[in-house]
Protein backbone atom coordinates (compact mmCIF):
# COMPACT_ATOMS: atom_id res chain seq x y z
CA UNK A 1 0.00 0.00 0.00
CA UNK A 2 1.23 3.35 -1.09
CA UNK A 3 1.73 6.17 1.25
CA UNK A 4 -0.97 8.05 -0.68
CA UNK A 5 -3.20 4.85 -0.23
CA UNK A 6 -2.20 4.94 3.88
CA UNK A 7 -3.14 8.30 4.86
CA UNK A 8 -6.54 8.01 2.01
CA UNK A 9 -7.42 5.08 4.41
CA UNK A 10 -6.19 7.11 7.93
CA UNK A 11 -8.30 9.79 6.85
CA UNK A 12 -11.48 7.81 6.29
CA UNK A 13 -11.03 5.94 9.70
CA UNK A 14 -10.88 9.29 10.70
CA UNK A 15 -13.96 10.42 9.31
CA UNK A 16 -15.92 7.03 10.65
CA UNK A 17 -15.36 7.46 14.04
CA UNK A 18 -16.20 11.52 13.98
CA UNK A 19 -19.24 10.43 12.28
CA UNK A 20 -19.95 7.20 14.58
CA UNK A 21 -18.88 9.99 17.48
CA UNK A 22 -21.74 12.16 16.20
CA UNK A 23 -24.49 9.68 16.00
CA UNK A 24 -23.44 8.46 19.55
CA UNK A 25 -24.19 11.59 21.11
CA UNK A 26 -27.19 12.10 19.96
CA UNK A 27 -28.22 9.18 21.04
CA UNK A 28 -27.31 9.44 24.07
CA UNK A 29 -29.17 12.99 24.15
CA UNK A 30 -32.07 11.22 22.98
CA UNK A 31 -31.87 8.78 25.36
CA UNK A 32 -31.31 11.31 28.19
CA UNK A 33 -34.61 13.14 26.81
CA UNK A 34 -36.82 10.05 26.62
CA UNK A 35 -35.43 8.94 30.27
CA UNK A 36 -36.30 12.92 31.61
CA UNK A 37 -39.97 12.56 29.97
CA UNK A 38 -40.31 8.85 31.68
CA UNK A 39 -39.54 10.12 34.78
CA UNK A 40 -41.72 12.85 34.87
CA UNK A 41 -44.95 10.66 33.92
CA UNK A 42 -43.81 8.36 36.44
CA UNK A 43 -44.35 11.16 38.63
CA UNK A 44 -47.37 12.01 37.36
CA UNK A 45 -48.90 8.58 37.32
CA UNK A 46 -48.09 8.01 41.37
CA UNK A 47 -47.32 11.44 42.87
CA UNK A 48 -49.91 13.77 44.67
CA UNK A 49 -50.53 15.70 41.85
CA UNK A 50 -52.41 12.74 40.18
CA UNK A 51 -54.99 12.73 42.91
CA UNK A 52 -55.98 16.97 41.68
CA UNK A 53 -58.04 14.93 38.71
CA UNK A 54 -61.31 13.15 39.43
CA UNK A 55 -63.65 10.10 37.72
CA UNK A 56 -63.24 9.90 34.17
CA UNK A 57 -60.74 12.30 33.41
CA UNK A 58 -58.40 10.62 36.19
CA UNK A 59 -59.40 7.38 34.33
CA UNK A 60 -58.35 8.36 30.83
CA UNK A 61 -55.39 10.71 32.29
CA UNK A 62 -54.19 6.93 33.42
CA UNK A 63 -54.91 5.46 30.37
CA UNK A 64 -52.60 7.55 28.38
CA UNK A 65 -49.39 7.67 30.86
CA UNK A 66 -49.51 3.55 30.73
CA UNK A 67 -49.62 3.87 27.10
CA UNK A 68 -46.73 6.91 27.22
CA UNK A 69 -44.78 4.52 29.36
CA UNK A 70 -44.82 2.00 27.41
CA UNK A 71 -44.13 3.92 24.17
CA UNK A 72 -40.95 5.20 25.76
CA UNK A 73 -39.73 1.93 27.00
CA UNK A 74 -39.85 0.71 23.36
CA UNK A 75 -38.07 3.28 22.59
CA UNK A 76 -35.11 3.25 24.60
CA UNK A 77 -34.68 -0.13 23.77
CA UNK A 78 -34.30 0.51 20.13
CA UNK A 79 -31.60 3.18 20.63
CA UNK A 80 -29.75 1.22 23.21
CA UNK A 81 -29.50 -1.72 20.88
CA UNK A 82 -31.62 -4.21 23.51
CA UNK A 83 -34.60 -6.64 22.24
CA UNK A 84 -37.96 -5.30 23.21
CA UNK A 85 -38.99 -5.07 26.73
CA UNK A 86 -42.21 -7.31 27.99
CA UNK A 87 -45.01 -4.51 28.36
CA UNK A 88 -46.27 -6.92 31.54
CA UNK A 89 -43.03 -7.49 32.87
CA UNK A 90 -43.96 -5.22 36.16
CA UNK A 91 -47.67 -7.08 35.78
CA UNK A 92 -48.74 -9.89 38.63
CA UNK A 93 -48.71 -13.54 37.16
CA UNK A 94 -50.85 -14.15 34.22
CA UNK A 95 -54.34 -15.67 34.69
CA UNK A 96 -55.10 -18.50 32.78
CA UNK A 97 -57.44 -17.71 29.40
CA UNK A 98 -60.76 -19.10 30.30
CA UNK A 99 -61.39 -22.69 29.45
CA UNK A 100 -64.75 -21.67 27.23
CA UNK A 101 -63.11 -20.07 25.03
CA UNK A 102 -62.25 -21.55 21.50
CA UNK A 103 -59.00 -22.86 20.61
CA UNK A 104 -56.81 -23.59 17.80
CA UNK A 105 -53.54 -25.13 17.57
CA UNK A 106 -50.91 -23.50 15.38
CA UNK A 107 -47.95 -26.04 15.16
CA UNK A 108 -44.84 -24.41 14.51
CA UNK A 109 -42.11 -27.46 13.87
CA UNK A 110 -38.19 -27.29 12.08
CA UNK A 111 -38.15 -27.54 8.60
CA UNK A 112 -36.05 -30.46 8.39
CA UNK A 113 -35.63 -33.01 11.64
CA UNK A 114 -32.31 -34.93 10.13
CA UNK A 115 -29.71 -33.40 12.52
CA UNK A 116 -26.17 -32.34 10.61
CA UNK A 117 -24.84 -35.58 11.51
CA UNK A 118 -27.69 -37.56 9.56
CA UNK A 119 -29.07 -39.28 11.71
CA UNK A 120 -32.84 -38.82 12.19
CA UNK A 121 -34.08 -36.22 15.22
CA UNK A 122 -36.41 -37.76 18.05
CA UNK A 123 -39.35 -35.92 19.25
CA UNK A 124 -38.69 -35.07 22.95
CA UNK A 125 -41.65 -32.45 24.22
CA UNK A 126 -43.10 -29.04 23.26
CA UNK A 127 -43.32 -25.51 24.39
CA UNK A 128 -47.41 -24.32 24.52
CA UNK A 129 -48.20 -20.49 24.59
CA UNK A 130 -51.82 -19.43 24.62
CA UNK A 131 -52.36 -16.04 22.74
CA UNK A 132 -55.89 -13.88 23.13
CA UNK A 133 -56.97 -13.27 19.46
CA UNK A 134 -60.45 -12.27 18.22
CA UNK A 135 -62.31 -11.51 14.95
CA UNK A 136 -65.46 -9.65 15.30
CA UNK A 137 -68.08 -10.70 17.48
CA UNK A 138 -65.87 -13.72 19.01
CA UNK A 139 -62.62 -14.40 21.24
CA UNK A 140 -60.77 -17.34 20.82
CA UNK A 141 -57.08 -18.93 22.12
CA UNK A 142 -54.37 -19.33 19.92
CA UNK A 143 -52.40 -22.38 21.09
CA UNK A 144 -49.00 -22.36 19.66
CA UNK A 145 -47.15 -25.55 20.25
CA UNK A 146 -43.18 -25.85 19.40
CA UNK A 147 -41.81 -28.82 19.46
CA UNK A 148 -38.76 -29.77 20.64
CA UNK A 149 -36.53 -32.04 18.63
CA UNK A 150 -33.66 -34.00 19.64
CA UNK A 151 -30.57 -35.93 17.79
CA UNK A 152 -29.71 -39.39 20.25
CA UNK A 153 -26.29 -39.31 18.89
CA UNK A 154 -24.59 -35.92 18.92
CA UNK A 155 -27.64 -34.45 21.34
CA UNK A 156 -28.30 -31.27 19.25
CA UNK A 157 -31.64 -30.13 20.03
CA UNK A 158 -33.67 -27.95 17.47
CA UNK A 159 -37.11 -26.05 17.98
CA UNK A 160 -38.96 -23.70 15.44
CA UNK A 161 -38.30 -19.54 16.28
CA UNK A 162 -40.96 -18.24 18.15
CA UNK A 163 -43.14 -16.20 15.22
CA UNK A 164 -42.35 -12.47 15.17
CA UNK A 165 -44.98 -10.51 17.19
CA UNK A 166 -45.39 -6.77 17.82
CA UNK A 167 -45.58 -7.62 20.97
CA UNK A 168 -43.05 -10.13 22.06
CA UNK A 169 -43.85 -12.42 24.94
CA UNK A 170 -47.27 -10.84 24.88
CA UNK A 171 -50.74 -12.27 25.04
CA UNK A 172 -52.44 -10.79 22.43
CA UNK A 173 -52.37 -11.59 18.58
CA UNK A 174 -52.33 -9.13 16.12
CA UNK A 175 -55.87 -9.32 15.67
CA UNK A 176 -56.98 -8.43 19.58
CA UNK A 177 -54.47 -5.27 19.13
CA UNK A 178 -56.36 -4.25 16.06
CA UNK A 179 -59.84 -4.33 18.13
CA UNK A 180 -58.05 -2.36 20.52
CA UNK A 181 -56.86 0.42 18.50
CA UNK A 182 -59.87 0.34 16.28
CA UNK A 183 -62.56 0.27 19.55
CA UNK A 184 -59.84 3.46 20.76
CA UNK A 185 -59.68 5.54 17.65
CA UNK A 186 -62.50 4.79 15.45
CA UNK A 187 -65.34 4.00 17.64
CA UNK A 188 -64.01 6.18 20.72
CA UNK A 189 -64.28 3.74 23.23
CA UNK A 190 -62.11 4.53 25.59
CA UNK A 191 -59.91 1.64 27.29
CA UNK A 192 -61.52 1.87 31.06
CA UNK A 193 -64.75 0.75 28.69
CA UNK A 194 -62.61 -2.03 26.79
CA UNK A 195 -61.85 -3.19 30.36
CA UNK A 196 -65.29 -3.65 31.03
CA UNK A 197 -66.43 -5.47 27.98
CA UNK A 198 -63.97 -7.69 27.66
CA UNK A 199 -64.69 -8.56 31.54
CA UNK A 200 -68.13 -9.15 29.90
CA UNK A 201 -66.51 -11.75 27.75
CA UNK A 202 -64.70 -13.65 30.85
CA UNK A 203 -61.46 -12.01 29.97
CA UNK A 204 -59.63 -10.12 32.62
CA UNK A 205 -57.15 -7.62 31.13
CA UNK A 206 -56.65 -4.42 33.01
CA UNK A 207 -56.68 -1.36 31.26
CA UNK A 208 -53.37 -0.44 32.17
CA UNK A 209 -52.26 -3.62 30.14
CA UNK A 210 -54.61 -1.89 27.40
CA UNK A 211 -52.86 1.01 27.88
CA UNK A 212 -49.38 -0.58 27.45
CA UNK A 213 -50.65 -2.40 24.11
CA UNK A 214 -51.44 0.72 22.55
CA UNK A 215 -48.16 2.49 23.52
CA UNK A 216 -46.37 -0.11 22.00
CA UNK A 217 -48.37 -0.47 18.34
CA UNK A 218 -48.12 3.16 18.12
CA UNK A 219 -44.47 2.99 18.31
CA UNK A 220 -44.42 0.23 15.71
CA UNK A 221 -46.84 2.20 13.47
CA UNK A 222 -45.10 5.36 13.35
CA UNK A 223 -43.27 4.17 10.06
CA UNK A 224 -45.95 3.49 8.40
CA UNK A 225 -47.31 6.91 8.99
CA UNK A 226 -44.06 8.74 8.34
CA UNK A 227 -44.14 6.54 4.93
CA UNK A 228 -47.96 7.85 4.15
CA UNK A 229 -46.90 11.54 4.40
CA UNK A 230 -44.15 11.01 2.64
CA UNK A 231 -46.15 9.85 0.18
CA UNK A 232 -48.97 12.61 0.52
CA UNK A 233 -46.06 14.96 -0.17
CA UNK A 234 -45.65 14.11 -3.37
CA UNK A 235 -48.78 15.04 -4.78
CA UNK A 236 -49.39 18.52 -6.55
CA UNK A 237 -52.56 19.61 -4.98
CA UNK A 238 -53.31 19.32 -0.92
CA UNK A 239 -56.24 19.62 1.44
CA UNK A 240 -55.29 21.40 4.77
CA UNK A 241 -57.60 22.23 8.17
CA UNK A 242 -57.65 22.41 11.61
CA UNK A 243 -59.85 21.72 14.46
CA UNK A 244 -59.19 21.92 18.31
CA UNK A 245 -58.80 19.36 21.25
CA UNK A 246 -58.64 19.88 24.68
CA UNK A 247 -55.63 18.62 25.80
CA UNK A 248 -54.83 17.95 29.90
CA UNK A 249 -51.97 20.00 32.31
CA UNK A 250 -51.83 17.79 34.88
CA UNK A 251 -49.45 19.87 36.38
CA UNK A 252 -52.95 21.83 36.82
CA UNK A 253 -55.86 19.53 36.83
CA UNK A 254 -57.04 21.25 33.80
CA UNK A 255 -57.43 21.23 29.72
CA UNK A 256 -55.96 23.42 27.38
CA UNK A 257 -56.80 24.26 23.60
CA UNK A 258 -54.23 22.20 21.46
CA UNK A 259 -55.39 21.11 17.62
CA UNK A 260 -55.31 18.53 15.42
CA UNK A 261 -54.25 18.99 11.99
CA UNK A 262 -55.78 17.69 8.83
CA UNK A 263 -54.00 17.06 5.73
CA UNK A 264 -55.12 15.35 2.37
CA UNK A 265 -55.28 14.11 -0.67
CA UNK A 266 -58.40 15.39 -3.08
CA UNK A 267 -61.06 13.39 -4.18
CA UNK A 268 -59.85 13.62 -7.72
CA UNK A 269 -56.67 12.09 -6.41
CA UNK A 270 -56.33 8.55 -7.25
CA UNK A 271 -53.88 8.03 -4.03
CA UNK A 272 -56.79 8.34 -1.42
CA UNK A 273 -55.23 9.91 1.82
CA UNK A 274 -55.24 11.41 5.09
CA UNK A 275 -52.31 12.66 7.59
CA UNK A 276 -53.80 14.09 10.89
CA UNK A 277 -51.08 15.66 13.06
CA UNK A 278 -51.36 17.20 16.74
CA UNK A 279 -50.33 20.13 17.95
CA UNK A 280 -50.49 22.50 21.07
CA UNK A 281 -51.40 25.14 19.51
CA UNK A 282 -52.91 26.75 15.95
CA UNK A 283 -50.10 28.37 14.75
CA UNK A 284 -48.83 28.55 11.24
CA UNK A 285 -45.63 27.75 12.19
CA UNK A 286 -46.97 24.17 12.29
CA UNK A 287 -48.72 23.61 9.21
CA UNK A 288 -45.12 25.16 7.41
CA UNK A 289 -43.20 22.44 9.42
CA UNK A 290 -45.67 19.60 7.90
CA UNK A 291 -45.17 20.96 4.74
CA UNK A 292 -41.90 21.98 4.50
CA UNK A 293 -40.20 21.61 1.08
CA UNK A 294 -43.09 20.95 -0.55
CA UNK A 295 -44.57 22.42 -3.41
CA UNK A 296 -47.78 22.62 -4.87
CA UNK A 297 -51.52 23.54 -4.53
CA UNK A 298 -52.55 24.20 -1.00
CA UNK A 299 -56.89 24.04 -0.61
CA UNK A 300 -57.71 25.30 2.74
CA UNK A 301 -59.61 28.29 4.45
CA UNK A 302 -59.26 31.68 4.81
CA UNK A 303 -57.01 31.34 8.40
CA UNK A 304 -54.49 33.27 8.60
CA UNK A 305 -51.83 30.65 9.97
CA UNK A 306 -51.77 29.57 5.85
CA UNK A 307 -50.68 32.81 5.00
CA UNK A 308 -47.31 32.20 5.37
CA UNK A 309 -46.96 29.24 3.01
CA UNK A 310 -47.56 31.31 0.21
CA UNK A 311 -45.45 33.67 0.44
CA UNK A 312 -42.78 32.81 -1.41
CA UNK A 313 -44.87 31.45 -4.26
CA UNK A 314 -43.98 27.57 -4.05
CA UNK A 315 -47.42 26.59 -2.46
CA UNK A 316 -50.22 28.39 -4.33
CA UNK A 317 -53.58 29.00 -2.45
CA UNK A 318 -56.95 27.78 -3.71
CA UNK A 319 -59.65 28.82 -1.60
CA UNK A 320 -63.15 27.06 -0.37
CA UNK A 321 -66.09 28.61 -2.07
CA UNK A 322 -68.53 26.75 0.07
CA UNK A 323 -67.32 28.86 3.01
CA UNK A 324 -67.90 32.03 0.77
CA UNK A 325 -71.50 30.19 0.16
CA UNK A 326 -71.90 29.49 3.92
CA UNK A 327 -71.88 33.29 4.68
CA UNK A 328 -75.00 33.91 2.47
CA UNK A 329 -76.82 30.97 3.26
CA UNK A 330 -76.72 32.19 7.07
CA UNK A 331 -78.30 35.26 5.97
CA UNK A 332 -80.79 33.79 3.52
CA UNK A 333 -81.81 30.84 6.73
CA UNK A 334 -81.81 33.28 9.54
CA UNK A 335 -83.22 36.29 8.13
CA UNK A 336 -85.01 35.30 4.60
CA UNK A 337 -82.93 37.68 3.12
CA UNK A 338 -83.60 38.25 -1.11
CA UNK A 339 -79.99 39.04 -1.55
CA UNK A 340 -78.76 36.22 0.03
CA UNK A 341 -81.15 33.99 -2.05
CA UNK A 342 -80.10 35.90 -5.48
CA UNK A 343 -76.22 34.67 -4.20
CA UNK A 344 -77.21 31.21 -3.79
CA UNK A 345 -78.91 30.50 -6.84
CA UNK A 346 -75.65 31.76 -8.13
CA UNK A 347 -73.46 29.33 -5.92
CA UNK A 348 -76.08 26.59 -6.95
CA UNK A 349 -74.95 26.81 -10.74
CA UNK A 350 -70.79 26.63 -10.22
CA UNK A 351 -71.95 23.59 -7.90
CA UNK A 352 -74.15 22.10 -10.88
CA UNK A 353 -70.89 22.00 -13.04
CA UNK A 354 -68.98 20.43 -10.70
CA UNK A 355 -71.63 17.63 -10.23
CA UNK A 356 -71.30 16.92 -14.12
CA UNK A 357 -67.86 17.05 -13.67
CA UNK A 358 -66.66 15.20 -10.77
CA UNK A 359 -67.06 11.87 -12.59
CA UNK A 360 -64.32 13.15 -15.74
CA UNK A 361 -60.93 13.14 -15.79
CA UNK A 362 -58.58 17.12 -15.17
CA UNK A 363 -58.78 17.63 -18.48
CA UNK A 364 -62.39 17.22 -19.51
CA UNK A 365 -62.89 18.43 -15.91
CA UNK A 366 -61.19 21.74 -16.41
CA UNK A 367 -63.06 22.48 -20.44
CA UNK A 368 -66.47 22.56 -18.41
CA UNK A 369 -65.16 24.87 -15.97
CA UNK A 370 -63.62 27.39 -18.79
CA UNK A 371 -66.82 27.00 -20.95
CA UNK A 372 -69.41 26.86 -18.33
CA UNK A 373 -68.39 27.88 -15.05
CA UNK A 374 -66.21 30.79 -16.23
CA UNK A 375 -69.06 32.74 -16.91
CA UNK A 376 -71.28 31.83 -13.77
CA UNK A 377 -68.10 32.92 -11.38
CA UNK A 378 -67.34 36.14 -13.69
CA UNK A 379 -71.88 36.54 -13.14
CA UNK A 380 -71.34 36.05 -9.61
CA UNK A 381 -68.23 38.21 -9.22
CA UNK A 382 -70.51 41.54 -10.97
CA UNK A 383 -73.24 41.05 -8.57
CA UNK A 384 -71.04 40.85 -5.59
CA UNK A 385 -69.54 44.28 -6.72
CA UNK A 386 -72.96 45.76 -7.75
CA UNK A 387 -74.13 45.27 -4.13
CA UNK A 388 -71.04 45.63 -2.23
CA UNK A 389 -71.81 49.56 -3.85
CA UNK A 390 -74.99 49.31 -2.15
CA UNK A 391 -74.26 47.60 0.93
CA UNK A 392 -73.58 49.25 4.02
CA UNK A 393 -70.18 48.73 6.38
CA UNK A 394 -70.15 46.61 9.00
CA UNK A 395 -73.24 44.55 8.20
CA UNK A 396 -73.72 41.30 7.76
CA UNK A 397 -74.37 41.72 4.04
CA UNK A 398 -71.15 43.88 3.41
CA UNK A 399 -69.08 41.34 5.41
CA UNK A 400 -70.23 37.71 3.34
CA UNK A 401 -69.28 39.99 0.32
CA UNK A 402 -66.01 41.56 1.39
CA UNK A 403 -64.95 38.04 2.17
CA UNK A 404 -65.69 36.45 -1.40
CA UNK A 405 -64.44 39.59 -3.03
CA UNK A 406 -60.97 39.86 -1.05
CA UNK A 407 -60.04 36.07 -1.86
CA UNK A 408 -62.00 35.93 -5.40
CA UNK A 409 -58.54 34.83 -7.03
CA UNK A 410 -58.04 32.02 -4.29
CA UNK A 411 -61.55 30.76 -4.68
CA UNK A 412 -61.87 31.00 -8.68
CA UNK A 413 -58.36 29.01 -8.82
CA UNK A 414 -60.12 25.93 -9.46
CA UNK A 415 -61.37 27.57 -12.67
CA UNK A 416 -58.09 26.75 -14.36
CA UNK A 417 -56.91 23.36 -12.77
CA UNK A 418 -58.70 20.57 -13.43
CA UNK A 419 -57.12 18.82 -9.95
CA UNK A 420 -57.90 21.64 -7.65
CA UNK A 421 -61.79 21.32 -5.90
CA UNK A 422 -64.09 23.74 -5.65
CA UNK A 423 -63.71 23.57 -1.94
CA UNK A 424 -62.20 22.30 1.15
CA UNK A 425 -65.46 20.17 2.24
CA UNK A 426 -63.31 16.80 1.52
CA UNK A 427 -60.92 17.17 4.17
CA UNK A 428 -63.64 18.63 6.18
CA UNK A 429 -65.25 15.21 6.11
CA UNK A 430 -62.14 13.78 7.61
CA UNK A 431 -62.06 15.61 10.60
CA UNK A 432 -65.56 14.84 11.28
CA UNK A 433 -64.72 11.77 12.80
CA UNK A 434 -62.60 13.40 15.38
CA UNK A 435 -65.05 16.00 16.25
CA UNK A 436 -67.51 13.49 17.20
CA UNK A 437 -65.50 11.39 18.92
CA UNK A 438 -64.00 14.31 21.41
CA UNK A 439 -67.33 13.86 23.46
CA UNK A 440 -66.33 10.21 24.17
CA UNK A 441 -62.69 10.98 24.85
CA UNK A 442 -63.17 14.22 26.22
CA UNK A 443 -59.47 15.30 25.72
CA UNK A 444 -56.30 14.55 25.09
CA UNK A 445 -54.39 12.83 27.76
CA UNK A 446 -50.40 14.36 26.67
CA UNK A 447 -48.74 15.65 23.90
CA UNK A 448 -47.68 12.00 22.71
CA UNK A 449 -50.82 10.42 23.33
CA UNK A 450 -52.52 12.89 21.63
CA UNK A 451 -49.55 12.27 18.59
CA UNK A 452 -50.64 8.84 19.14
CA UNK A 453 -54.00 9.27 18.30
CA UNK A 454 -53.66 11.34 15.67
CA UNK A 455 -51.07 8.55 14.10
CA UNK A 456 -53.01 5.70 14.35
CA UNK A 457 -56.19 7.72 13.10
CA UNK A 458 -54.27 8.42 9.75
CA UNK A 459 -54.14 5.09 8.96
CA UNK A 460 -57.57 3.80 10.30
CA UNK A 461 -59.21 6.84 7.92
CA UNK A 462 -56.88 6.51 5.14
CA UNK A 463 -57.73 2.83 5.18
CA UNK A 464 -61.44 3.80 5.20
CA UNK A 465 -61.01 5.89 2.29
CA UNK A 466 -59.60 3.27 0.16
CA UNK A 467 -62.42 1.13 0.69
CA UNK A 468 -60.42 -0.87 3.79
CA UNK A 469 -62.52 -2.47 6.97
CA UNK A 470 -59.91 -0.62 9.49
CA UNK A 471 -60.16 -3.66 11.49
CA UNK A 472 -59.22 -6.22 8.68
CA UNK A 473 -56.44 -3.85 7.40
CA UNK A 474 -54.83 -3.00 11.20
CA UNK A 475 -54.81 -6.79 12.10
CA UNK A 476 -53.14 -7.71 8.90
CA UNK A 477 -50.59 -4.67 8.64
CA UNK A 478 -49.78 -6.00 12.64
CA UNK A 479 -48.98 -9.34 11.27
CA UNK A 480 -47.04 -8.51 9.02
CA UNK A 481 -45.01 -5.89 10.13
CA UNK A 482 -42.57 -7.26 12.01
CA UNK A 483 -40.50 -8.95 9.60
CA UNK A 484 -41.64 -6.28 6.68
CA UNK A 485 -38.36 -5.24 5.23
CA UNK A 486 -38.01 -1.43 5.74
CA UNK A 487 -37.49 -0.90 2.23
CA UNK A 488 -41.00 -1.96 1.49
CA UNK A 489 -42.48 -0.82 3.95
CA UNK A 490 -44.98 1.24 1.14
CA UNK A 491 -46.41 -2.07 0.18
CA UNK A 492 -48.72 -1.41 3.86
CA UNK A 493 -50.08 1.90 3.24
CA UNK A 494 -53.63 1.85 2.68
CA UNK A 495 -53.83 2.71 -0.84
CA UNK A 496 -51.40 -0.41 -1.64
CA UNK A 497 -52.48 -2.76 0.61
CA UNK A 498 -53.99 -6.24 -0.16
CA UNK A 499 -55.13 -8.61 1.87
CA UNK A 500 -53.45 -11.82 0.40
CA UNK A 501 -50.62 -11.72 2.45
CA UNK A 502 -52.83 -12.25 5.44
CA UNK A 503 -51.70 -15.18 7.77
CA UNK A 504 -55.43 -16.19 8.57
Amino acid sequence: MSAEEVRAFAASLIDQVARLSTDNRLKQFKIDQLTHEMAILKRWKFGGRSEQLAGEQKTLFDETLDADLAAIEVELDALRGAPAAEVTKEQPKRMPLPASLPRREIRHEPESTTCGCGCAMKRIGEDVAEKLDYTPGMFSVERHIRGKWVCAKCETLIQAPVPAAVIDKGIPTAGLLAQVLVSKYADHAPLYRQEQMLARAGVAIPRSTLGEWVGVCGVRLHPLVEALRETMLERTVLHADETPVAMLAPGKGKTHKAYIWSYGTTQFDPIKAVVYEFAEGRAGSHAKAFLDGWCGTLVCDDYSGYKALFKDGDVIEAGCMAHARRKFHELWANHKSALAGEALKLFRALYDVEREAQDHDAEHRVRLRKSKSRLIADTLHEWLTLHRQKATDGTAMAKAIDYSLKRWAALTRFLTDGAVPIDNNWIENRIRPIALGRSNWLFAGSLRGGQRAAAVMSLIQSARLNGHDPYAYLRNVLERLPTQPNNRIDELLPHRWAPLGSTT
